[in-house]
């Protein structure tokens, strides 16, 4: 009848339910769209979207740094948002040392940087994200042999030091929001009948973030909500012409599925 029968596992179990809702990654979402779904327009859209590298930091300093005590949204071209881990989260608290969490974006030309970041070694991109944070906090960031980018910075007198660090690479993350690609977000509702999709980038007032994340879940928890109360389905998300006449033509392929065992797929 169309519907989603049951759920594969790699094990080979079967999972059975009334209800299925993906919330994949769309690059991962087209690795698995079943081969009888694949001309259907509403699954061929997700092809105009696609999941841009970002890289998170870890840096360990050597004392407090004073000018950084809240989540910040940085002016910087590289470093989009960060946080001082040690006023912000119980967990890492600590009167004497900072630890940031910074968000290293853009980190590749899909996402409007110069720069192929992800390419790049860890050493290369802690050196210059200390250039930047020497540059954005000239008074707390000393001048260090071991990363020259801070070096190039006028006015660095800071004392702070780097103590150590972890870089953590995800090259697919969330979907580039560049132009035109809002109109080719899907809907939560689908056109199977007990299949909904959830994730930041489905069809929301938000791009792709934690609050979309939340907001594309709560619309699919509405949609299987809707459906238990015997309502018909919410309408589908308009669909571009372009993609319908694209998908007449588009031929089926079986699934690629994900390799591996580790957190990120590939």
């Amino acid at each position: 009848d169309g519907s989603v029968k049951h759920l594969l596992m790699r094990t080979g179990e079967t999972v059975v339910a009334d209800e299925y809702i993906s919330a994949m990654p769309c690059d991962i979402m087209k690795r698995f769209v079943p081969k009888n779904w694949a001309n259907l327009p509403y699954f061929r859209q997700i092809d105009e979207l696609e999941g841009i590298p970002v890289i998170n930091l870890h840096m360990w300093f050597d004392r407090k740094l004073k000018a950084v005590d809240h989540l910040c949204f940085s002016r910087s071209p590289l470093l989009s948002v960060y946080a001082d881990m040690s006023v912000t989260c119980k967990e890492y608290f600590d009167d004497d040392a900072s630890m940031l969490e910074l968000v290293f974006a853009p980190c590749s030309p899909l996402a409007g940087g110069n720069t192929n970041w992800i390419a790049k070694s860890d050493e290369e991109i802690i050196d210059a994200t200390m250039g930047e944070l020497a540059r954005l906090f000239p008074t707390e960031i000393a001048y260090d042999e071991t990363w020259p980018a801070t070096k190039k910075q006028e006015g660095v007198d800071g004392q702070a030091r780097l103590r150590k660090y972890a870089v953590v690479k995800v090259p697919r993350s969330v979907y580039a929001a560049i132009p035109g690609r809002n109109k080719y977000r899907p809907s939560q509702t689908s056109p199977i009948p007990n299949f909904t999709l959830a994730g930041d980038w489905t069809s929301q007032k938000f791009l792709g973030s934690m609050e979309g994340a939340v907001l594309g879940g709560k619309l699919a928890a509405e949609v299987v909500a809707n459906r238990a109360k015997g309502n018909p389905d919410k309408p589908i998300k308009e669909i571009q012409q372009d993609i319908i006449d694209a998908a007449a033509s588009h031929v089926a392929k079986e699934p690629a599925g994900v390799k591996g065992d580790g957190a990120i797929a590939r």
